[in-house]
């Protein structure tokens, strides 16, 4: 076993609060391609002026005709939740990990089970009306698209408004109630876990270093990234691999510890 998995394990089990901050390598096993980076689909196949919300306002019927395009891409051959996604699940109900805070658009956290949620940039499953608020699935506004009825219009009797896809568009800030509990977890966290992501892209970069004042900074991705040297903890391979690993290690640790102190009483031993 990776000798920075078990060390972590170890710490995780004794931590009193442990936040998860996940990125697109979060989902690439699921076949949800990665935006940056290596394979990144921007500036390679898509262009992301086309995706900002000045453009929707400007040109909503072309904007969702890209939208069209770009969430069969992302979406299209997408599997459902990976072993990473399962193995957050399994650490949450361990009582290890109290939150995950994903810049992940695809839901598949909330698919997978993750009770305590934090999706920075919205969920892509939702259209909602710019208008009035209503909200439908993204389903049935592709469908209008598709159709050739674009851009899909809200349901509401009697408004008028457009439907838009319910996540941060490029040129939009990201919701102060989402940012604002993702800051918290940060600061409040002993250990922040970041699994798949480039942290690159601000404000959510900032959250690993807000973390690494207050606590611990664990980093599980693929390549290196722009804070291992922040990190206490580094482990590199596919999140889908790594992330049931490091279950198996706190699992026996926790069944350790259970053994050693069979009455003990506490959050981390069940």
């Amino acid at each position: 076993m990776d000798e920075q998995v078990a060390d972590l394990a170890e710490t995780l089990v004794a931590a009193d609060g442990v936040t998860v901050l996940t990125g697109a390598g979060a989902s690439a096993a699921s076949g949800v391609p990665t935006f940056r980076g290596d394979g990144g689909i921007w500036g390679t196949e898509f262009d992301v002026e086309k995706f900002t919300l000045e453009r929707f306002e400007r040109d909503p019927r072309g904007f969702w005709e890209d939208r069209l395009e770009l969430h069969d891409r992302l979406f299209g051959d997408a599997s459902g939740p990976n072993e990473a996604h399962r193995a957050l699940v399994w650490l949450e109900e361990l009582g290890v990990v109290d939150a995950v805070v994903t810049q992940n658009t695809d839901g598949l956290h909330r698919d997978a089970g993750t009770q305590r949620l934090v999706e920075l940039h919205g969920d892509a499953s939702r259209s909602v009306c710019a208008a009035c608020g209503e909200s439908v699935p993204t389903e049935t506004s592709l469908d209008e698209v598709r159709a050739g009825d674009a851009p899909p219009s809200c349901p509401e009797f009697g408004c008028e408004g457009h439907l838009r896809p319910d996540v941060v568009l490029y040129g939009e800030d990201l919701s102060e109630a989402a940012y604002g509990s993702a800051r918290r977890l940060a600061w409040e966290s002993d250990v922040f876990l970041v699994v798949g992501s480039s942290m690159t892209v601000e404000p959510a970069a900032s959250l690993p270093v807000e973390a690494a004042e207050r606590g611990e900074l664990a980093v599980f991705d693929a390549a290196e990234t722009v804070n291992d040297g922040l990190a206490d903890y580094v482990v590199r391979g596919d999140a889908a691999e790594t992330l049931p690993a490091l279950v198996e290690a706190v699992q026996s640790r926790m069944t350790g510890m259970e053994e050693a102190h069979p009455t003990r009483e506490g959050r981390r031993v069940r």
